[in-house]
């Protein structure tokens, strides 16, 4: 991910977010990218996250264009 508002954390850290009352400037709180990685994203607002899935998209769509990584 691009933007610093973004903490790359544990299944067991978004697990606990989930389960906590907390704040958020999106609709969410945590996000996973391939069910492995997991992120905190309460400090992104809804414009934010929409530009970082955006570019994390094209960022993956041009490593597969590439050949640097195969589809599952």
């Amino acid at each position: 991910m691009r933007f610093h508002k973004v903490r790359k954390i544990s299944w067991a850290e978004a697990k606990l977010i989930c389960q906590t009352r907390t704040s958020s400037l999106n609709a969410n709180v945590v996000m996973s990218h391939n069910e492995h990685d997991w992120y905190d994203i309460r400090r992104m607002t809804e414009d934010e996250l929409e530009d970082s899935v955006r570019a994390s998209l094209r960022a993956e769509r041009a490593l597969l264009q590439s050949g640097l990584i195969l589809p599952h």
